[in-house]
C-alpha cells in the first residue's frame, strides 16, 4: 500500500490511505506526483483497478528505460487498453503524444474514458469498443475482469464483441510505441503476414501461453528477431511474461 501511496500527490497519499483503511465500497479520485488523475475502484470479480494501477505506475512497466524511446513520441498504439491506465501513463510520459487504442469489453471502455475524462486528456486518444486483430469478425469474450480474453463459445460466462482487422487502420503510420496486453490475441497479430510492413520504432508487450509455456514465449522472441528487432525480457512467468522490442 505504502509504494503505490508514495506516487500520490500528499493530499491524494491521505485520501487513498484513508479509503483503504476504512474500506469504503465507493471509487476514489486520485493525482499522481507525476500528473495522471485517475479513478480508483474497490477490487471485485469484475475489475481489478489496484493491480492494473500497481503495475503500470509502481512497476513501471511501460518505463521504456530498456529501448529508449526519443521523445518527441507522436503516435502510440495500445492494444488492450483496459481500464485506461497505460493510456494515462503514455499521455504523462509522452507529451507530445496521441494515441490510438482498441479495448473490448464495455466495462473496461467505460471506465478508460472516464479516466481520461478526469485526467483533461480524452481529446488525445481515439478510442475503440472493439478488440484488435487481423481479420474483421464477431468474438466471444470471456467475462474475466482484467483477464478477458477471447473464448470458445462454452465459456460460462461471456459476451459477444466485433473485433476488427486493425492493419488498415495503422498502415502507413509511423507508430513510435506499440503496446499490445490482449489475452493471446497478440500471436493473430504477430503472425500476419502485415505486421512485418508496419512502420514501429518500439514494441512493449505481453505474451499469454497458449499451452506451450515458454516455447511461446521464445516464439514472440523468434518472430520480432526475425523482423529484425531486438529483443528483451521484463519479466517472465511460466505461463505469461513482457517484453520490450525495438528495431
Amino acid at each position: 500500500m505504502l509504494n503505490f501511496a508514495n506516487r500520490l500527490t500528499p493530499a491524494s497519499a491521505l485520501r487513498y490511505c484513508a479509503w483503504r483503511v476504512m474500506r469504503r465500497d465507493n471509487a476514489v479520485t486520485l493525482t499522481l506526483r507525476s500528473g495522471p488523475r485517475f479513478e480508483l475502484r474497490p477490487d471485485s470479480s469484475e475489475n481489478n483497478d489496484y493491480g492494473v494501477a500497481y503495475e503500470v505506475f509502481v512497476h513501471d512497466y511501460y518505463n521504456d528505460r530498456a529501448c529508449r524511446v526519443l521523445e518527441p513520441a507522436k503516435l502510440i498504439v495500445d492494444l488492450g487498453a483496459n481500464v485506461g491506465f497505460s493510456l494515462l501513463y503514455f499521455l504523462h510520459e509522452y507529451q507530445h503524444c496521441r494515441i490510438i487504442a482498441f479495448e473490448p469489453h464495455p466495462c473496461h471502455f467505460a471506465q478508460a474514458e472516464r479516466n481520461l475524462v478526469l485526467d483533461g486528456s480524452r481529446h488525445r486518444v481515439e478510442l475503440y469498443a472493439q478488440a484488435a486483430g487481423a481479420k474483421t469478425r464477431m468474438v466471444e469474450l470471456s467475462d474475466e475482469g482484467a483477464c478477458s480474453s477471447i473464448v470458445e463459445s462454452t465459456a460460462q460466462k461471456r459476451f459477444s464483441v466485433e473485433t476488427v482487422d486493425i492493419f488498415p487502420l495503422l498502415a502507413g503510420r509511423r507508430i513510435d510505441l506499440l503496446k499490445i496486453d490482449i489475452e493471446g490475441g497478440e500471436y493473430e497479430i504477430l503472425d500476419d503476414n502485415r505486421f512485418r510492413e508496419l512502420d514501429v520504432g518500439a514494441i512493449v508487450m505481453e505474451w499469454h501461453s497458449r499451452g506451450g509455456g515458454l516455447d511461446d514465449r521464445d516464439w514472440c522472441h523468434q518472430r520480432l528477431r526475425g523482423l529484425g528487432y531486438a529483443t528483451e525480457d521484463t519479466f517472465t512467468t511460466s505461463t505469461y511474461g513482457m517484453l520490450w522490442a525495438k528495431r
